[in-house]
């Protein structure tokens, strides 16, 4: 089980990025929305990944870059089901990560609304597999 998170991890792309903003599915568990898309693009991983904590809810940079480095480590411990589950229907996802509270959440508590979160995420990616 590799639980590394390096650069194949990240969605860099600005037309993969607005494709993903104006035709992507939402998902929503508070503080996090998380808007995916299947793609049929050849990634070197099953999914790439966008973190984004607006500037107008958090002024300060270092509180931005904190909320993003959590986010980026939970989604690294806790990556393995959705990449499996990925692997299983042989494919690809881009999504982002939005953070739309106005507060700090402690690690604990932001985790376990990310886990849920990807959770929700994979049960949808079922649902789509079956249609």
């Amino acid at each position: 089980m590799d639980f590394s998170f390096g650069k194949e991890y990240k969605l860099c792309s600005l037309k993969q990025i607005d494709y993903l903003f104006k035709e992507g599915k939402k998902i929503k568990e508070y503080p996090l929305t998380i808007i995916y898309s299947p793609t049929e693009l050849v990634l070197t991983t099953h999914f790439q990944l966008l973190i984004s904590v607006p500037k107008r809810l958090f002024k300060k940079a270092h509180d931005r870059n904190y909320i993003k480095r959590c986010v980026k480590e939970i989604v690294r411990k806790n990556k393995y089901e959705l990449e499996m589950q990925l692997q299983t229907n042989n494919k690809k996802l881009i999504f982002a990560i939005v953070y739309t509270s106005k507060e700090h959440l402690a690690f604990p508590i932001l985790e376990q609304k990310l886990v849920k979160a990807i959770a929700k995420l994979t049960l949808q990616l079922n649902q789509n597999d079956k249609n």
